[in-house]
């Protein structure tokens, strides 16, 4: 071999046992946090064998007292005997109307906070982590930060946010009737161009003549509509009503003052209410989607609205949720640093998740809880009148002139015929739950916990059923009805937790992240600690829930470690720091 071609194997060799050398330095040297997957397990969520729930009809009726609906009349004495459908008490027809459009709003209210949930799970979902930090306390200056000028629409015609009512969309300030009559056809000239022909008053219809009128409007810019043949409406009698709807101006709840936004921000500087609180005018808010939809929509009035804030121009309004943003301030120069603390660790986005499907599930339950007292308080606007919903006894008659005013019960009705619940059932358990089987509830006013049997079930899915898809939303979800013979302690509309009694176990199953789980062609595979170090761990999964949510069925266990399976240095057999062990 000639020496040369010696000396460059020799070199050769030399290099790769160099970089094998630094390869394994390096994995000595790297170290990559893990967690304990007790702490990252978040559960079944979805359980389908566990449902909310509401009684709808209490074994003991309570007619509640409310301050806000007047009552006119009690029917009923203490310890009488009443059948169904017998009068107990009646209310003011006025304060019941007032009760209504309260309960109405209380249900958008329920529904808008339904809707910005959603919209934060969403966000938290599409997170990614960041590296656990130790956070320094944020040190505000106390000035507030200067209003922006008003903004210019984008390229969809629509504000990133809402400053000033000349942001509002055109609309008529002001209209004006004008009346003609002709031989057959509607004039060509409108009443700029043929004075002559065209009147302010109402002209007489008769035989030989046809009579027309025109509308027109003055516009928030000043301008005017012009005049058109087409929009000329003809009237057949004196009698007919002109014109043949009544004509709201704006700044009415028919015709508000409509402003567009954006979905990217979409929020209302108090600067709009303070200018305009003199003003008994209505403000809608519509924020469009990307694709031309309206997602979400405000109707408020400015001067109710600005009276009961305590408000600041530069305070920011969320179309969405109709709260108060968190004040915005200057950044001095001394309080400026690299933001490294913003965002979630792993373990905190996992709990954000968590709570939130949480706060879903309540939120659920109080729109549930509000469309019901909507639907009682709209049942009583024809007469007034409350009527006995099951035969017994009337007992505890508050009195009329001194109610207390604690919200308990006026009056009951002591039925002692069962107390019935409505709920919502998975179809993921129609084929193990059928009418007659029993299921177990606990109430989270009382705490009570008593067995009822399912009446019926409903045929068809729910509409609005598991909070507004706030739940699986591959799963459609069927109401049913049930009947407990011994829970006399709980009251209408009081939430309940639901059991389904089945076979079926998905509590026992580790939940994790897609985060800490990779996918190697048709397998799955995890980062497990192993003596110090990560060993690539392969198990088996079986349902993926939300696009996030992976449950692992063999291959680990609550006392495992594993790491951040998409960290630039998890890899095989490098060193593990454990979090968990540190915490503790």
């Amino acid at each position: 071999m000639k020496p040369s071609i010696k000396k460059g194997i020799i070199i050769t060799s030399v290099c790769a046992f160099t970089l094998v050398g630094i390869k394994f330095y390096l994995s000595l040297s790297n170290t990559v946090e893990v967690h304990s997957v007790s702490s990252l397990n978040t559960g079944y969520w979805d359980n389908p064998a566990t449902s909310t729930g509401l009684v709808s009809n209490s074994d003991t009726q309570s007619v509640l007292y409310d301050s806000s609906k007047t009552i006119t009349q009690v029917f009923v004495k203490e310890g009488q005997q009443v059948s169904v459908g017998d009068p107990l008490l009646s209310y003011d027809l006025t304060t019941l109307q007032s009760a209504v459009d309260t309960s109405q709003l209380e249900v958008e209210k329920a529904q808008n906070a339904i809707t910005l949930a959603n919209h934060e799970l969403k966000k938290l979902l599409n997170t990614t982590p960041v590296p656990d930090v130790v956070e320094k306390p944020e040190i505000q200056d106390p000035t507030p930060a200067p209003l922006p000028s008003v903004p210019t629409k984008n390229g969809n015609g629509l504000y990133p946010y809402i400053l000033s009512l000349s942001q509002a969309e055109k609309n008529f300030t002001d209209y004006k009737i004008y009346y003609t009559n002709t031989e057959s056809e509607a004039p060509e000239k409108g009443p700029k161009e043929d004075v002559n022909a065209w009147k302010e008053e109402r002209i007489k219809k008769t035989s030989d003549h046809t009579c027309w009128y025109w509308i027109e409007y003055t516009y928030t810019d000043g301008s005017n509509n012009a005049y058109d043949s087409k929009d000329v409406v003809e009237y057949y009698s004196d009698k007919q009503k002109v014109p043949y709807e009544d004509i709201s101006t704006v700044g009415t709840k028919k015709n508000p003052y409509v402003f567009k936004l954006s979905e990217d921000q979409g929020f209302v500087y108090g600067k709009l209410f303070l200018d305009n609180k003199n003003l008994n005018s209505y403000f809608r808010f519509d924020v469009y989607t990307n694709d031309g939809e309206i997602s979400s929509s405000w109707l408020v009035r400015c001067d109710k609205f600005a009276a009961k804030q305590s408000m600041n121009e530069g305070d920011m309004y969320s179309v969405i949720s109709h709260t108060k943003e968190e004040q915005k301030y200057i950044e001095t120069e001394q309080n400026q640093s690299p933001d490294n603390t913003s965002g979630y660790t792993e373990i905190e986005l996992a709990k954000a998740i968590r709570d939130k499907k949480q706060e879903l599930k309540t939120l659920d339950l109080d729109l549930r809880k509000a469309k019901l007292s909507l639907s009682e308080n709209k049942a009583l606007l024809n007469d007034g009148i409350v009527r006995a919903k099951r035969s017994g006894i009337v007992r505890n008659i508050k009195d009329l002139s001194n109610p207390i005013q604690d919200g308990s019960a006026f009056l009951e009705v002591a039925t002692g015929q069962g107390t019935y619940i409505k709920g919502n059932i998975s179809e993921l358990m129609l084929n193990q739950v059928k009418v007659g089987d029993t299921i177990s509830a606990y109430c989270w006013t009382s705490g009570e916990t008593f067995d009822a049997k399912i009446q019926s079930i409903d045929t068809v899915p729910s509409s609005n059923s598991n909070y507004n898809g706030s739940g699986n939303p591959n799963v459609s979800y069927y109401g049913f009805e049930a009947i407990a013979k011994d829970a006399s302690n709980v009251a209408v509309g009081e939430y309940l937790e639901l059991t389904f009694h089945s076979n079926t176990d998905t509590t026992s199953s580790i939940w994790l992240s897609k985060a800490y789980v990779k996918q190697e062609g048709n397998k799955y595979y995890v980062l497990k600690e192993n003596h110090g170090r990560l060993k690539k761990q392969y198990v088996t999964v079986g349902k993926i829930v939300w696009g996030d949510t992976v449950e692992i069925k063999e291959g680990l266990t609550d006392t495992d470690s594993i790491a951040f399976a998409y960290s630039k240095n998890a890899k095989e057999g490098v060193k593990t720091k454990n979090m968990s062990e540190d915490a503790s």
